[in-house]
């Protein structure tokens, strides 16, 4: 089947799927489910939405782009390691701070209609732009990594040869956590969407323990590394490697897209859906 065959199968399916969530989303009752026994559970939701966004491709491309770089210039798979987890740290750190404002904000906001509908509204037309990405890849508007961020990312990255090849343990940890940093602030575009989501729905939730949000904002973000971690550990013991593909970023996107619009479809349509235990 030809690219453009393939596209426009893709194209119709997605459709016709999206069409029919968005009638179960708009008349289903969540009694009906709940007498079925269909419950999900809020640590099995937040495994889920974490794990679709730990397969981000910004973050991604970033992360083996950099461990190309070191199998090129190094080969050293304790350099590999220490680079890599230093990264998958760094991002875990700045994502668990980032989603923790958001939190806040929308605990101090309540989850009131107007910002439910604003965030379902977010749901969807980010989760279009991402379904775009598979038919159109870096066209038009995209929340991919920009090209005018992306050439000083990959500068810095480069910059960090000599450091990989001749600097000590610590100068390539240090280096490493500004590099990280730096990469977090750039995907920013690519990955607020899903903390944004996720942190409304969990602000809707009502605990004895206010610690216990900040708790489930751990595990997501533990979930969310894990894709990163696996990616390091493969490459540290293969000591070989390739950037993530560009056939490989759409299938991601497509992916992440469908299940962001069907949840701000719920969000829109039907938020009693999200009534999680």
């Amino acid at each position: 089947m030809d690219e453009r065959r393939k596209k426009i199968v893709v194209g119709l399916a997605l459709i016709i799927a999206l069409l029919a969530f968005y009638f179960l989303a708009e008349n289903a009752s969540p009694n009906y489910f709940r007498d079925l026994g269909i419950v999900l559970p809020l640590p099995v939701f937040t495994f889920i939405i974490a794990l679709i966004d730990g397969f981000n491709p910004c973050t991604m491309w970033v992360l083996t782009f950099l461990l190309v770089l070191l199998i090129s210039a190094s080969g050293s798979r304790k350099r590999i390691f220490a680079v890599g987890y230093t990264f998958v740290v760094v991002v875990y750190l700045f994502y668990f701070f980032f989603m923790a404002l958001w939190l806040n904000v929308f605990k101090y906001i309540g989850f009131i209609d107007p910002i439910r509908i604003s965030i379902g509204l977010v749901a969807l037309i980010a989760g279009a732009i991402n379904c775009k990405e598979f038919f159109a890849f870096r066209k038009g508007v995209t929340l991919m990594i920009q090209d005018r961020s992306k050439a000083p990312l990959e500068r810095r990255i480069e910059g960090m040869k000599e450091v990989i090849k001749t600097g000590s343990m610590p100068a390539l940890v240090a280096a490493s956590v500004v590099l990280a940093a730096f990469a977090s602030l750039v995907e920013l575009p690519c990955t607020a969407g899903w903390p944004i989501i996720y942190t409304s729905i969990l602000s809707s939730k009502v605990f004895a323990n206010s610690s216990i949000y900040y708790l489930y904002l751990m595990f997501y973000n533990l979930i969310y590394i894990i894709p990163l971690a696996a990616i390091i550990t493969a490459f540290g013991y293969l000591l070989k490697g390739r950037q993530i593909s560009e056939e490989q970023m759409k299938i991601i996107k497509l992916v992440g897209g469908v299940v962001m619009v069907a949840l701000g479809m719920i969000l829109l349509f039907n938020p009693d859906l999200l009534m999680l235990v």
